[in-house]
């Protein structure tokens, strides 16, 4: 309870003293704090954006809220509308600056969303538009710990016969982890890959590193997402050797 105090006080300091657009940051990485919080970094998000509709990092943010409001809506159709306006808002941002590694990577991340909500066999034809964009943001910004991720994620999900390859997934997590040791997805990614390989391990080593995170990359995913989902798969792998 003490720490949970805490960090309202801290919270509440950085807000008062931010200015808009390190407010509305701040929200949606600590929306943990606040369950308002995503709600009124999307609304602030919109009022910077009318006011200041090419700013790249805004543009950056603006479609990266809109995945989150897509992972979080509740029906197949609201999914689709958010996806589908945070890749219209990262190629809005690629045609302002081509060598925005944000928006290549946050494009593909919501062709990738679009194209896991109509599932799989119906997206096949999306592969090579993702690789491309997660090929370009890497070619950016090697360290783009997002864009490994995701390039993994792709290989992960992928049938062997469209090219999945856990060699390869487990290669581009690890490449991220060295970039961004911090970046909890990254560590429960990796983990996903050994509990397919049987890795027992390997997974639950990769699964503790990630509840000992202390710092986070993103507060917000690694508290309502990350956590507990490692917690689950502990549970599920359990004393398997």
């Amino acid at each position: 309870m003490k720490k949970i105090l805490s960090l309202a006080l801290v919270a509440a300091s950085v807000l008062i003293a931010a200015e808009p657009w390190d407010r509305a940051e701040y929200m949606f990485f600590n929306r943990h704090l606040n369950r308002t919080w995503l709600d009124s970094a999307y609304n602030l998000l919109a009022q910077l954006h009318t006011a200041d509709p090419k700013d790249e990092h805004l543009l950056y943010l603006w479609s990266r809220i809109h995945i989150q409001k897509g992972d979080d809506a509740g029906t197949k159709g609201d999914k689709l509308a958010y996806f589908g306006r945070a890749k219209a808002i990262a190629e809005t941002l690629i045609a302002s600056n081509d060598r925005s590694d944000e928006g290549h990577c946050w494009w593909g991340v919501a062709q990738g969303r679009i194209g896991q909500t109509r599932g799989v066999l119906n997206s096949l034809f999306m592969v090579p538009g993702l690789k491309r964009a997660f090929g370009r943001a890497l070619e950016l910004n090697p360290n783009h710990p997002t864009a490994l991720d995701a390039y993994g994620v792709l290989y992960y999900e992928l049938p062997g016969f469209a090219g999945g390859n856990l060699d390869l997934s487990e290669k581009h997590f690890k490449r991220g982890i060295e970039a961004a040791p911090n970046y909890t997805l990254l560590r429960l990614d990796l983990a996903k890959v050994h509990i397919k390989q049987k890795r027992w391990f390997a997974a639950r080593t990769q699964l503790n590193a990630l509840l000992a995170t202390a710092d986070p990359l993103y507060p917000a995913d690694a508290e309502l997402d990350d956590k507990p989902e490692a917690r689950e798969l502990l549970k599920q792998i359990g004393n398997k050797e």
